[in-house]
């Protein structure tokens, strides 16, 4: 039996919790596991990036960490154990908790923040901790640490029993190891002067004011100082009115204060004292009564429910505001040495029962019952074919996530059913085809269908939803774009940016220097830090993006091949097409007809096609350029350089080449393509793409070559290109003027794996849900 187990770790990252009882608690189950018959299961340890740093020792606890609570599953056996159910922000873990081939379980250890007045002061405290405890319905396995906390877990929710498995809590091994290492234990009325303990702290509810009266009592009445130790931390205000109460200062009468002391001191004080008092009004379970025990210290404890399920003898309990009558047990004790050893004889069963081992033993075992009762059970009809959600741009949004993602969800029918979270404009293009799910939200991590929830995340304003979503939950991430500067920029907007760059890379950031990194060819991040931690799997479009992270960040990726968004037919290529389509466009069949598909833009190497073209001229080419995009932004200047050199009536843009059609028509017509993109940082870019995919030379810079995985009938020019190098491979181009039937081999060897359905298939591959 094999399979994996996810664990919250959140309590152990939270300083106020790590070391204390929740931390402690979860770090021994953990510390079990390794001697139960679950030690050969894999376990991920999930981890919030927005808190403290997880420190080895807890890291150790587990074989891997992961920022992601998004995996995929694939049909294999799986638990969640989230060890603070009632501490942290429920949604990290609504993945985990909600998917329905996994067993989830909470370990409880009090509802105190309920019951206990003035815990919840305001109505959104109150109605935040109302929500988890509804949330609690929904886990499978509940481990109370006491009878008390599992009948309010009844009472609150209406949980059966039969789900319920009390553990009690764990006791640090350090006491136990402390206390067998003691070969002589003085007798407590040899100290002088003899003492009582308590182990209180800072908050109220543990109602260290009727032990201090009790204690004070007992001085009164026979004049002489009979310390009480106290064990805790206790703020200044606090301290000051106990020390009030006692009616002495710091360090001149019978209170006294022990704060931060190692577990050798805590043993030592609780080994020789005459008792311990646990006089709190409420507690989920009480570790104070436990430690008292397994150092040989009989415990008076008040009747609060967890407390009584400890101490069973009438003579060690009082109600919690009788300091009079605690004060009677005490003094039993501090008169009648057998009366004390009596108690402490009768409360010695309290000490192995709550050792790490017993207790992991307790969590192990019933978790493994489960696993068992769940083996060969599927709770849900298993789909036939699994079952993606995607959080995407999608048509008609024209960026390359939306149209690869549309295509995918299309081509992968085969392999997966799938539904589409998108912010994109309605009605959504090619809606018929798969169910359109609704908006960005947290709703697909509710969703017990889906046996994975992949963003695709590009460098967009449009993927801002998407982005923020996958920071909060993480999981499968297919990134377009590897240089995320510009989304940070605009969702952070500058100022908030420059702090975000700052914390990146460790020192002051500049607005001027981020506006010199948004068109920079090396900027020093690309800010894809908090993407790549989250992503579980990463996915990239290009071996060179894949290069590039791996040499960065030494991140490991899996490459997804990049896919032409137009697919032609065989006859749409041949000759007697062509010149078909030339006639149409007026075109005639001795013209070198040169086109630059995209955004028409000096980026995109708009002046250096014109000069090229002037070049080619000059060399009596019969060359014309058509700009095969949106223009708008720039026509003013593309008129301006044509006329300059006199090439203006062979420059041709408009309003009318910017339409689908024109794109597609020219892809058939021309005889070469210019594709020089700037350096995308191993970004494919799609136009090439699709200028491959028709068969078409084209001269691209290097990167972009090399990024689309260019066929030999590519020609490239240097990434810092000239214009002369540009109209150089043009003019190879038109001396050879080879026919398209010419690359059909290796046209057709490309397409073999930069097609949608490679695409589908892979990612189903890397997601490992085939």
């Amino acid at each position: 039996m094999s399979g994996t187990i996810y664990v919250d770790l959140r309590c152990l990252q939270d300083r106020d919790y790590q070391r204390r009882g929740i931390g402690y608690h979860t770090s021994a189950l953990l510390r079990g596991r390794k001697r139960s018959q679950l030690s050969g299961w894999k376990t991920i340890g999930l981890v919030d990036p927005s808190m403290p740093a997880l420190i080895p020792e807890f890291g150790s606890l587990v074989d891997e960490i992961s920022t992601s609570a998004n995996p995929c599953w694939n049909g294999e056996q799986a638990v969640f154990i989230d060890g603070s159910p009632m501490t942290h922000d429920p949604r990290f873990s609504l993945r985990v908790q909600n998917h329905p081939r996994l067993i989830s379980a909470a370990v409880l250890h009090d509802f105190i923040p309920l019951d206990w007045p003035g815990c919840l002061p305001t109505v959104a405290s109150r109605m935040e901790y109302l929500a988890k405890i509804a949330r609690l319905r929904k886990f499978d396995l509940f481990f109370p640490v006491s009878n008390y906390t599992a009948r309010r877990l009844y009472e609150l929710t209406g949980v059966s029993r039969e789900k319920m498995k009390v553990t009690g809590s764990c006791v640090r091994g350090s006491l136990y190891e402390i206390r067998d290492r003691l070969t002589v234990t003085p007798s407590p009325y040899h100290h002088n002067p003899p003492y009582f303990i308590t182990l209180g702290g800072d908050d109220r509810r543990k109602n260290t004011d009727t032990a201090l009266r009790a204690v004070q009592r007992l001085n009164l009445l026979y004049a002489r100082r009979i310390p009480l130790k106290v064990i805790g931390f206790y703020c200044d205000a606090y301290k000051s009115d106990l020390l009030r109460m006692a009616g002495h200062r710091e360090g001149e009468g019978f209170l006294e204060f022990s704060s931060f002391i190692p577990d050798e001191d805590v043993v030592s004080l609780h080994s020789g004292a005459i008792a311990a008092i646990a006089p709190s009004h409420i507690e989920g379970f009480s570790l104070p009564v436990v430690e008292a025990s397994v150092c040989g210290c009989p415990v008076i404890a008040s009747t609060c429910d967890a407390q009584m399920e400890l101490i069973e003898q009438p003579e060690a309990l009082f109600q919690s505001d009788d300091s009079a009558a605690l004060s009677e047990k005490l003094e039993t004790l501090f008169l009648d040495p057998a009366s004390r050893a009596s108690l402490v004889a009768a409360q010695a069963h309290l000490a192995p029962k709550f050792k790490e081992d017993t207790v992991g033993a307790r969590f192990w075992s019933a978790v493994e019952a489960a696993i068992e009762n769940r083996r060969g059970i599927s709770l849900v009809k298993r789909p036939r074919k699994p079952f993606l959600a995607f959080l995407s741009p999608y048509p008609p949004d024209s960026s390359d996530a939306a149209l690869q993602t549309a295509m995918a969800m299309k081509a992968g029918r085969e392999w997966f059913d799938s539904e589409i979270y998108t912010d994109a404009a309605r009605p959504l293009a090619f809606g018929n085809t798969f169910r359109d799910a609704g908006t960005i939200s947290l709703a697909p991590f509710i969703d017990k269908r889906y046996s994975g929830i992949v963003s695709a995340l590009g460098n967009s304003f449009s993927h801002k939803r998407a982005f923020e979503v996958f920071e909060r939950f993480g999981g499968p991430c297919i990134l377009h774009d590897v240089r995320l500067t510009q989304i940070y920029f605009e969702r952070l907007g500058p100022e908030g940016f420059l702090k975000f760059a700052g914390g990146i890379l460790n020192r002051p950031v500049s607005i001027e220097e981020v506006h010199f990194w948004l068109q920079d060819r090396n900027p020093p991040s690309l800010f894809v830090e908090r993407i790549i931690q989250q992503a579980s799997p990463l996915m990239v479009l290009s071996a060179t993006q894949q290069a590039l992270l791996k040499k960065r960040y030494g991140t490991e990726s899996h490459v997804l091949t990049y896919c032409p968004t137009a697919v032609f037919e065989e006859y749409e290529l041949t000759p007697g097409t062509r010149q078909t389509v030339r006639e149409r466009l007026g075109i005639s069949p001795n013209t070198f007809l040169i086109a630059s598909f995209g955004q028409v833009a000096r980026a995109n190497g708009m002046d250096s096609c014109i000069l090229s073209l002037e070049l080619l001229r000059s060399w009596n080419i019969p060359a014309e350029l058509y700009f095969i995009g949106n223009a708008e932004d720039s026509k003013g200047e593309i008129a301006r350089i044509a006329t300059l050199f006199d090439v203006n009536r062979y420059v041709h843009h408009g309003t009318e080449f910017a339409e689908d059609t024109a794109y597609r028509d020219f892809l058939i017509a021309s005889d070469v393509a210019v594709q020089l993109s700037p350096y995308g940082f191993g970004h494919p870019p799609i136009t090439l793409t699709n200028c491959i995919s028709a068969g078409l030379r084209a001269v691209a810079s290097s990167d972009a070559a090399k990024s689309c995985d260019a066929p030999a009938y590519v020609s490239t020019v240097p990434d810092r290109y000239s214009p002369l190098l540009v109209a150089e491979q043009l003019a190879l181009i038109w001396e050879t003027r080879t026919q398209r039937a010419t690359h059909s081999e290796a046209r057709a060897a490309y397409l073999q794996t930069h097609n949608s359905v490679y695409y589908a298939r892979r990612l189903v591959e890397i997601l490992g849900i085939a």
